[in-house]
Order: C-alpha cells, then structure tokens, then sequence
C-alpha cells in the first residue's frame, strides 16, 4: 500500500487544517506542526517574552520555544498554574546557580519554590512542556545534566517484537506510579516498524535529523515528514508508523508520555 503523503494531500486541498490540528481525526490531534510556522504568543511563566506555541490544548497543556537573549534573565513567578519542564537547545542558562547547556533538562512542579533564571551571553533556545499540576510532581525541582546519563537500548521492541530496533533512548523523567515519563530517543537509519497503537498519549519534538511517519486518520492512511523542530502531539488509540516510516539520516527526539505506554502492534492500518 502506498501512502499518499501529507504535503502532497495539503497541497491538493484534501487536508485544509491539518496542519493545525486534526479536527476530522480528534480534536486534541497535533501532527507534522514546525516551530518556525507555529504562532507567537506569551506564557505567564515568561511574562511578556515572546514565544512560539507548539501547542494550546483544552486542558490547560502548553507547549512552548522560547529564544532568549543573552543576559536575559528572570525570577519566575511563586505561583504557577503549571508543572514545568524545560529542555536547553542551544546556549547555557543558569538554572538558581546550576549551569544548563545543550540537551540538559530541567522539571519544577507547581509547587517548587521559584528558581532564578539568567541566560548566557550568547542566549539560549528553551523547549517548554507546561502541563497541569499532578499529585506526583513533588515539590522540588529536579535538574538533569543529560550528558552523564548513558544511551540505553530500546526494550519495548524487543518484548513485543521478538527483534531489537534500531533505537536507543535515555529518560529524563520516570514516575513508575503512573508510568508518566520523558526521554530522549535516537533513531539509526535502518529503524524499521509495523503500524503501532498506543494506550497512552504521546507527544514529541524533533531535535535533530530527519524523520517520516505514518499516520491512520480517518479519510485513510497519509504519510508526513518532521525536520528539526517539528512537533506533534497523538492521543491514544490512533494508529502510526508503519512500514513507510523511517529516517534517512538519523533522527533525535524528545518524547513524553502521560501514562504507562504500552505499544500493539498491527498488520495494517485500521
């Protein structure tokens, strides 16, 4: 089965508001979204900074790119409508006297007391996941230097394939309470998947690379590409993959599921 591709069915008119949203598949439904079209706006985490907003769901989630100038910096709020978690990009930010540089990660719950933020002279670009408190966020803000955590191969596939993929992952966050978790996942150019289904929502940003997905919406299957800086955010139950997906050079992405994900596997997609 061939599967027509997202720009082509963009581009015939097919798929007015896809690239938006999902509105025909489910309306929390968030594919093939790159930062650079997304909108600006502001967060009160950041006062009046600007930002681009990956996401603004219905229940409160925001997903946020913030490029701060050099010697920008901010005491943020004491009161907080959101668990924050922070992914560094580019540049180094001073995190209440801990130095962040690339890829290291930064989690405050709602309820943490307020770090001060100053960002280093050359700037910083900021990934921001701002989620509503939960009961397992703790109180305290949890810093990962993400360099001194080692790749780990992949397991999943290997429990529910039989065969190791070509993936390797490290996890910044894990509550084994409720399996919410973010990770970091390197993908080889040989990854190979069937169509997959999961039990939980899954959301992510690709941080380098290259990477095609398959995608079962309701008019058909259609086949989309992410390059640095695409987002997406899928809520349970809606297959993907498949066997059309891959990566030509390699992709690197953050991931974040709510809940314990568990993957099913399909023969096609249904």
């Amino acid at each position: 089965m061939r599967i027509p591709s997202f720009a082509a069915l963009l581009a015939s008119g097919l798929l007015p508001a896809m690239a938006a949203n999902a509105d025909g598949a489910h309306p929390d439904l968030v594919l093939f979204r790159q930062a650079a079209d997304s909108p600006v706006g502001t967060i009160q985490l950041l006062g009046d900074t600007p930002v681009r907003l990956l996401n603004e769901a219905r229940d409160g989630r925001r997903v946020a790119l913030a490029e701060l100038p050099g010697g920008w910096a901010r005491q943020l709020p004491a009161e907080r409508a959101h668990t924050v978690e922070a992914l560094v990009l580019e540049g180094e930010l001073d995190w209440q006297g801990t130095g962040l540089g690339p890829y290291d990660y930064a989690h405050l719950p709602a309820a943490a007391e307020s770090p001060l933020l100053v960002v280093g002279d050359a700037g910083a670009r900021v990934l921001l996941f701002l989620d509503p408190p939960r009961d397992t966020d703790g109180s305290t803000a949890q810093l990962v230097d993400s360099a001194r955590a080692p790749w780990q191969p992949a397991t999943v596939a290997v429990r529910d394939m039989g065969r190791a993929l070509a993936l390797e992952i490290k996890d910044l966050r894990l509550v084994d309470a409720t399996g919410q978790r973010t990770w970091l996942l390197r993908v080889d150019t040989d990854f190979e998947i069937p169509w997959e289904v999961h039990t939980s929502a899954e959301e992510g940003f690709l941080l380098d690379g290259d990477f095609r997905v398959g995608e079962c919406l309701p008019d058909g299957p259609v086949l989309g590409e992410y390059a640095p800086g695409g987002y997406f955010y899928r809520p349970a139950g809606i297959a993907h993959s498949g066997p059309e997906s891959g990566t030509e050079s390699g992709a690197f992405w953050i991931l974040r599921t709510p809940a314990h994900l568990t993957v099913e596997f399909l023969d096609d997609c249904d």
